[in-house]
């Protein structure tokens, strides 16, 4: 890159940020929470800018025969992982447990394609998720599986981007005995949601979960009580809807369904 090129650069990243304006007088804890909020909206402006301004200096080196060095994309189509690194949960397996996506014995490759893109989907579900349930890590042992922690509570985050097996979804319908509401809702590219409200394990803990079509794909995002502690997940409905909508999730979504992190479902039926 040339002179020129670094002052643009640092031109457009500037502007990009001085367009954000200060701070407003809130209290301390709100005051935590906005900078979060503030620090990401940073970082995505200044990195699109980047992004702008990189792709006229790549174009201009390919124009004129120059190299533009190594892609930062890896040969199975994933670029590399965002930073700041998001250090993996590990989550020992219960006794007997199937786990689902799991990463052990995986090639090498595919391990790292999968582990790039667990860091790419926990940014996405920290923006889209509010702070209440803490910051959002991958599980080290499978691909579907995030963890976040607030105020001393265990949230875990099931995401899957599975391939469609035909099914029809689920009916959305409140069952009252077990204390679940199901609405539906507009949520994308003329996608239709189902955002469901549930008891887990006892009538006292709530889960929070939203599931629709995507492509040729499947989507489940769940958010689960810390049962240990009787805490319901701390996410309305409403909440989980607006941030799949406002967030970058369903860029990530998108890439699943291209790239599959999952197989489809099978079925056994007995004879």
């Amino acid at each position: 890159m040339t002179d020129q090129d670094a002052l643009l650069v640092k031109d457009v990243m500037k502007r990009t940020a001085d367009g954000l304006g200060p701070l407003p007088d809130l209290v301390p804890e709100a005051v935590a929470r906005g900078r979060r909020r503030r620090a990401r909206t940073r970082l995505a402006l200044t990195a699109s800018a980047f992004g702008v301004v990189t792709l006229g200096v790549l174009g201009a080196a390919v124009l004129s025969g120059g190299d533009s060095g190594p892609s930062p994309t890896s040969a199975t189509g994933v670029a590399a992982a965002p930073a700041p690194y998001r250090t993996p949960v590990h989550v020992e397996p219960s006794p007997g447990e199937q786990v689902e996506g799991g990463l052990a014995g995986l090639p090498a490759g595919e391990r790292q394609r999968l582990e790039n893109f667990q860091q790419r989907a926990a940014v996405a579900l920290d923006e889209a998720l509010p702070d209440t349930v803490g910051t959002i890590r991958p599980v080290d042992s499978t691909v579907v599986r995030y963890q976040g922690e607030a105020d001393g509570n265990v949230f875990t985050v099931h995401f899957t981007v599975r391939p469609a097996d035909g099914k029809a979804p689920e009916e959305c319908r409140d069952v009252p005995r077990k204390r679940m509401t199901c609405v539906k809702a507009e949520l994308a590219e003329g996608s239709e949601a189902r955002l469901r409200r549930s008891a887990v394990n006892s009538l006292e803990t709530t889960s929070t979960s939203i599931d629709f079509e995507f492509g040729n794909s499947t989507v489940l995002i769940d958010v689960s009580p810390d049962e240990g502690k009787g805490v319901s997940a701390p996410v309305t409905v409403q909440q989980l809807l607006d941030g799949v909508r406002g967030s970058g999730l369903l860029d990530v979504v998108r890439y699943a369904d291209e790239h599959p992190v999952l197989q489809r479902e099978v079925s056994v039926q007995g004879g």
